[in-house]
Parts: structure tokens; sequence; C-alpha cells
């Protein structure tokens, strides 16, 4: 696997904070015998090999890793273990990409995206604002939220548009004002008008792209882009690629 350096500058570590949200409800568990969740697994033991291999990126790339499904959970590097967020120690939760091991992931529950998504938007926010008292040279964090279904209330029931309104406008608010960039992709299932009530210019439904290739995909995304670049050009360069990676797929398959 290959994956590009970031440009951080030269003469100090630069920190690019990636908040990775996982969906790890049940649907994750099928199909049977190629269940999506030993994809995913798979993807991220890769995605974290290929960025340790870069030397300029051990040291600068820091990630913190959430799962949902009928809870939120969040890596704690210190069990080494999923953990409530309430039970984890936030000072510990990004994790330089060179010590991180990803876990097991596992599919059970249901699909609590939206209280994932504030989550990651909450512990991005104090982690930036903490690498900037501490004076560490720091980029916007970029949230990265793969999911195969829809958002569910704690009953198992779709949420309606107008429930996702808050957090839409919090993601909103935040990227015009350079706090963080959101990337929202559906794969195999998953209810793309209800993801794009969430995040209007920043859903992708990539069918048939397997894991690896999606985080690739973002990773990209987060390497070209400058300090002070808008976040909708980020999300149209995500769209492009994106696009050019389906056909590429479709030809590969002679669909087209």
């Amino acid at each position: 696997m290959s994956v590009r350096g970031i440009e951080f500058g030269a003469g100090y570590e630069e920190r690019q904070p990636v908040v990775l949200l996982l969906d790890t409800s049940a649907s994750m568990g099928r199909p049977a015998r190629h269940p999506r969740i030993d994809e995913l697994n798979e993807a991220l033991r890769s995605w974290f090999d290929g960025v340790r291999a870069q030397e300029r990126l051990r040291t600068r790339v820091e990630t913190c890793l959430i799962t949902f499904d009928s809870a939120v959970r969040v890596y704690d590097p210190g069990p080494g273990r999923l953990v409530p967020v309430e039970e984890a120690d936030s000072e510990r939760l990004f994790v330089l990409v060179d010590r991180l091991h990803p876990p097991v992931l596992r599919a059970e529950g249901l699909t609590r995206l939206t209280d994932a998504v504030e989550t990651g938007l909450d512990l991005a926010h104090a982690r930036h604002r903490a690498l900037q008292r501490q004076r560490v040279p720091v980029r916007r964090p970029f949230l990265w939220v793969l999911t195969d279904g829809a958002p569910s209330d704690t009953e198992g029931r779709p949420l309606e548009a107008a429930a996702l309104a808050d957090t839409a406008e919090r993601v909103r608010r935040g990227e015009e004002a350079g706090e963080w960039v959101v990337q929202v992709v559906g794969v195999r299932g998953a209810d793309l008008p209800l993801l794009r009530a969430l995040a209007p210019k920043a859903t992708s439904l990539l069918e048939n792209l397997d894991f690896g290739r999606i985080l690739e995909l973002f990773f990209q995304s987060t390497d070209d882009s400058s300090p002070d670049q808008d976040a909708d050009l980020i999300h149209r360069q995500v769209e492009d690629r994106a696009a050019k990676l389906a056909r590429m797929d479709r030809l590969e398959r002679g669909l087209l």
C-alpha cells in the first residue's frame, strides 16, 4: 500500500489530527461468507502499516478511533481497547500513528451515527485547542465517517432528516470557521439521502470500492489540502477522486 507524505513545513513537527468514525453495527456483519467488518479490519491494518512506513508521517499524523453501533466507543490506547467515551482518558485518545495498532472490530447493534459525529467533533476540537495551548503547530482536524446504513435512534428506527439538523449545523459552522473538515462515505446499502442531510457537501456513495481504497482516498484529501484551503473545495476534490475511482473499478470489472 502506498501513502503519500504530507508537507508540513521544515524544522518542526506539525501535527495532523485525524478522527476515524467507523460503523460497527450489525449490518457490517454481512454477507455471512465475507462480512464487511472483516474487510474493514484488514483495511485498517493495511492503512496504519502504510502510514507508519513513511518516516515523515510517524511523528505528525495522530489518530483517534471511534466506533458506533448501539453505543459510541473510543479506542483508549492505555488499556488497549474500545471503551465508552466517559470512561476514556481524553488526554491520550489521539495517538501518533506510529504507536496506534487498531483493535479487531466486531459487528453488532444499531447505528448511532449522530452521537458518534458529535463525540468526534468534541474530541477533535479539544485536541486542536490543547495542541495550540502547548504551542505545537497543528492543522485543523479531519473527521472521516464510514457507514453502510443510516443514523438510528435508541430503538433502531431510522432518524428523520430533521433530527440531524443540529449536528449538520454544527458541522457546517465548524467547517466555515476552519475548525475541521468532515467527510462521510456510505458503502453498500447506506441511506445516501439521509446521510446528505447530515453533510450535504461532503457525502459520497462508494458501493463498489473496498475500505482500503476509501481510506486512501480520504488520506489524499488530507495530504493535498493546505491549512487555509476552503472545506468546500476539499469536498469537491474528494468527490472528483471518488468518481474516478468508481469509474476505474467499473472498468476493471468490465462494466463499462
